[in-house]
């Protein structure tokens, strides 16, 4: 948080930003400096919805306070933008994109992937907050033999069935017209329980599920995690990440635009990468396919 009242030395690109605040319904109060030539900042609150057990993206902690590594990196963006004050509102997913698009909320983080049908509705900034990782679990018996999706494919292996709605949908599709000669075969999802998925790969019924890897390490691998049952029973690698984004209502360019400004310095200091390590394990960027 901010302190109020403090010396506030605008730049150039700091006063481009003050041009065009307040839209989306967001409030704007005066914020005076004391200087030889005093200068009076406006501030603009945001408001910033945020999933809030997607852990360890976005999250409530045992206290009650927002965290995890896409809200954190907004919080260290809204520390370099004096013009901007961040509130944060923990919500579940359908609210936080119907509230972003409506303008109840200026901007929404939840590990979004960018689609077509969300770039109609939304602002994605030039820049993706973090990355996240997708990979295939498979059977343990598995593991000597398969090491990555290509040789997943060439062994002739089946996966679970995928919504078409789902961004990993369109990375097995790329990935078949890059492999003509040993597709893997993809089937359509029906709604389904992700136990299931864990059941039907012991079973035999398919031989991978293709997962985040942060979902397969919360809810098998953490301390009591609901199937860590299964934890001697399965292997699973990273096939590459997926760029996730902040969402920006359509009305807040100034604000996303504000944010890319931001993102590139924290990277520049090493923010980003130290928050990746904190949260993630590692910098997932690394797994990027430009």
């Amino acid at each position: 948080m901010k302190r109020r009242g403090l010396l506030t030395t605008v730049s150039l690109l700091g006063a481009a930003f003050l041009a065009g605040c307040g839209q989306t319904g967001a409030e704007t109060t005066s914020e005076a400096t004391s200087s030889s030539a005093a200068e009076t900042v406006e501030v603009t609150t945001v408001t910033v919805a945020h999933t809030q057990s997607s852990a360890p993206m976005n999250y409530v902690d045992e206290n009650g306070e927002s965290t995890g590594y896409e809200v954190s990196v907004l919080k260290a963006i809204d520390e370099l933008l004096p013009q901007y004050e961040f509130e944060y509102v923990p919500t579940s997913d359908e609210d936080l994109l119907i509230g972003i698009e409506s303008g109840k909320y200026d901007v929404g983080t939840k590990g979004a992937w960018y689609t077509e049908e969300r770039a109609q509705k939304f602002i994605f900034p030039e820049n993706y907050i973090g990355a996240s990782s997708i990979g295939v679990l498979i059977r343990s018996e598995d593991a000597e033999e398969i090491t990555d999706l290509e040789s997943f494919a060439a062994a002739g292996k089946s996966l679970v069935p995928i919504s078409p709605n789902n961004a990993q949908y369109n990375v097995i599709e790329d990935f078949n017209a890059e492999h003509p000669d040993t597709p893997i075969e993809l089937t359509a999802a029906d709604v389904f329980e992700i136990a299931d998925a864990y059941t039907w790969l012991l079973e035999g019924r398919y031989d991978g599920y293709f997962a985040v890897k942060t979902a397969y390490e919360v809810n098998v691998l953490a301390e009591g995690a609901p199937y860590s049952q299964y934890k001697d029973d399965f292997s699973y690698f990273v096939y590459e990440a997926l760029p996730t984004w902040p969402l920006f209502n359509k009305e807040q360019q100034e604000l996303a635009d504000a944010y890319d400004e931001a993102f590139l310095q924290l990277e520049e200091d090493g923010t980003i990468d130290d928050l990746m390590i904190e949260f993630l394990g590692e910098n997932t960027f690394q797994y990027v396919k430009e």
